[in-house]
């Protein structure tokens, strides 16, 4: 049967319920206060859908399909530092409807087997599997390299652009033929001559580069690139674009139409590249000193034009010396973080962006970020929208009025003032407001602390949600990927919510908010297909951080593609002050969503799933494992178990009764490490993870 959404009910429970909360407001207290310097951003640095459930396949639990989406496990890398920033250019799907993915990928504890992960979906899976006895044979490169970005090239080719480590410089390498045949490769940019403006203290090494390529055959490269002085100083980023015609010759250049102050504004992975056609553009963002900029060319690169979409009024002033950047945590700062770029077939640049909020009190290169729940948004941009404004906020509950102010333009929870230290959101249609934490029946109970945002996360992103993809396909329908805590699973061993990745569609229009002006409900006309990839009675995903959002940019016929990375803690492994003392297994997903909303097919009888619910119990688990079901129906059960790498290591077979029902499985026999255990009923099936001590 197909799977449908029952939106106009959806709808009718969710403004219930926001109507008698009447207005929604929360204390706005408890923010969590954290000095950094501005060099760490450069080293390392109308409707409610309700959401879409699925049952793994009958094959090994890598893959998991239901009839609105898929999801593969492409890879598996002990390597999770993805980006400093933006998780940009890592997926695209070509015409046939295939696909190819990339990652940072290694597997040795030392790491001098990092290069670039691939995996390759043909229409019906993907080649490489790492639970069903197939796992990628190792990176492309020969050499040591980091940081892949992977475009189309040619008709029916594909291109991989990667740093190398040594000698430190671009490297690519191209296949005539997507998904078949060796790699051609290495290949070389050369690195900036002295022509061009340098770093301090050494001549340029371009790193942390993003590839797409345009024109009718996919056979002009574009490549940005950024190359950072040794030394941390003040403005030390020099970004430089990289265009080729042949695939042999290179002509680099400072990014088109910046400024020289602007030469050294943007940081390492603060910027993205999208294509479709001719068109090519560039996203540069810096939420500090930077404004937001789309710089387009609607040649191929030959011509470029600069469009600011945000300003920054502290853009280029010197920190250290101009009184004129201090501004206090009474006027703090609510801009873009990271951000996301496509083109539709119009030619039109749509951006997603997430928030930030930060202080700079004193001169000096040190300011102060807050986080908070609060502290949210993904915001929605395109072409037609001008530069972004911030609304002029009316409290619709006491009347209170804050005129339009450029440090409140990416801001989601506003102020009243009858009650000084209360905030309220604001779904006005002007605030581009498109996603945030899921405002369900667990929000009210979120406390500040349950959101990790130790240092290893707020150097990378200090929004509670964040990391946004974006996509558009043929008919204008764009759809935003984001990563947000997720309070309806339960918490990690740390005891932090884990992270979800939302979707969110908007048709095109592409009018944010509610048109009635009522404060108090969700707008509707965004929320109306919102899904989430990872439910709360997925268990599958049950003690996965998700995070590394990543999208194809262009795709056909509804079908969104996107990628994250999971891991069974939050934090990271690698990079400046990571928290995780070990190497943990991080998956690469790629996940298929295919929206539907066509209503319910009456002349279909539904098979009934009998497992109402369903749980384990204790996690991890020593010698014995208990699995609660409760079943609306009486059945016969199998329980069958896997090990990593998708062989079936146990099984067995129960009767189950109506209601509760505990079986049991002795788990003594098997070694330490993650499992997955399946539960078959009826037709239908749930997969959980667990580990053995």
């Amino acid at each position: 049967m197909k799977k449908v959404l029952f939106i106009t009910l959806a709808l009718a429970v969710t403004m219930t319920g926001f109507a008698q909360k009447g207005m929604e407001r929360m204390k706005a207290d408890q923010v969590k206060k954290v000095t950094a310097d501005i060099h760490q951003r450069s080293y390392g640095k109308t409707l409610d859908a309700q959401i879409l459930n699925f049952a793994p396949n009958a094959g090994a639990p890598a893959t998991y399909k239901g009839d609105d989406y898929a999801g593969w496990a492409t890879m598996l890398s002990h390597y999770d530092l993805q980006s400093n920033g933006f998780n940009a250019n890592r997926m695209w799907r070509f015409e046939d409807g295939s696909v190819g993915v990339v990652a940072t990928w290694s597997q040795l504890a030392n790491l001098t087997d990092r290069g670039t992960g691939y995996d390759y979906y043909d229409g019906t899976a993907f080649i490489y599997d790492e639970y069903d006895g197939e796992p990628m044979p190792g990176r492309i490169e020969t050499e040591k390299t980091g940081w892949p970005s992977y475009s189309q090239y040619g008709p029916e080719g594909e291109i991989v652009v990667s740093h190398t480590s040594s000698n430190t410089k671009i490297t690519y390498y191209t296949r005539e033929k997507k998904g078949e045949g060796d790699w051609q490769g290495p290949n070389y940019i050369p690195n900036p001559d002295n022509t061009l403006p340098q770093p301090q203290g050494h001549s340029a090494e371009m790193t942390w580069p993003r590839v797409i390529t345009s024109g009718a055959n996919h056979d002009v490269i574009h490549v940005l690139a950024a190359d950072q002085d040794d030394e941390p100083n003040l403005g030390d980023t020099y970004l430089y674009y990289s265009r080729s015609t042949d695939g042999e010759n290179w002509t680099t250049t400072m990014v088109p139409t910046l400024e020289e102050w602007e030469y050294t504004v943007y940081s390492s992975d603060q910027y993205a590249l999208a294509a479709n056609g001719d068109n090519v553009a560039i996203l540069l963002l810096d939420g500090l000193m930077g404004h937001g900029l789309v710089i387009k060319s609607t040649d191929n690169g030959e011509t470029w034009e600069k469009i600011k979409f945000w300003n920054n009024p502290y853009a280029g002033l010197d920190w250290a010396t101009d009184p004129n950047s201090i501004f206090d945590e009474d006027n703090n700062m609510y801009g873009p973080e990271t951000g996301a770029i496509c083109i539709d077939n119009d030619g039109m640049v749509h951006l997603a962006l997430s928030s930030h909020s930060y202080y700079h009190a004193e001169l000096g290169t040190s300011y102060t970020i807050q986080q908070a729940k609060f502290i949210d948004g993904i915001f929605y941009w395109n072409e037609t929208m001008g530069t972004m404004v911030a609304p002029t906020w009316t409290c619709p509950d006491d009347g209170y009025v804050m005129e339009p102010n450029d440090h409140n333009v990416c801001r989601m929870w506003w102020p009243t003032a009858q009650v000084s230290d209360y905030i309220t959101r604001n779904w006005e249609p002007e605030n581009h407001l498109i996603g945030f934490i899921e405002p369900d029946d667990y929000y009210a109970d979120i406390e500040n602390s349950d959101i990790f945002s130790e240092q290893v996360y707020y150097q990378y992103f200090s929004g509670a949600s964040t990391l946004p993809a974006i996509a558009v396909d043929d008919k204008g329908t764009v759809a935003v990927g984001y990563s947000s805590p997720d309070a309806s699973r339960e918490k990690s061993s740390g005891g932090f919510l884990y992270r979800s990745v939302y979707v969110t569609f908007i048709e095109p229009g592409y009018v944010i908010g509610d048109a009635t002006g009522d404060y108090t409900d969700i707008p509707g006309n965004v929320y109306y297909n919102y899904v989430k990839l990872q439910d709360a009675d997925d268990f599958l995903h049950s003690m996965d951080e998700c995070v590394a959002t990543c999208a194809a940019q262009n795709v056909t016929n509804n079908e969104f593609w996107f990628s994250y990375q999971a891991d069974e803690e939050p934090g990271f492994y690698i990079g400046n002050n990571a928290n995780q003392t070990d190497a943990t297994d991080n998956i690469i997903w790629a996940q298929k969503v295919v929206p539907d909303y066509e209503g319910l097919n009456v002349g279909e009888t539904p098979a009934v799933n009998p497992v109402t619910t369903t749980r384990i119990y204790p996690n991890p688990v020593v010698d014995q494992m208990t699995i609660e079901v409760n079943a609306s129906q009486a059945s016969e059960m199998s329980i069958s178990v896997y090990n990593l790498m998708g062989q079936k290591v146990m099984d067995k077979n129960v009767s189950i009764n109506t209601g509760v029902n505990t079986p049991t499985l002795n788990t003594s026999s098997l070694s330490s490490g993650v499992y997955f255990v399946t539960v078959k009923a009826n037709g239908f099936e749930n997969t959980m993870k667990f580990v053995v001590k």
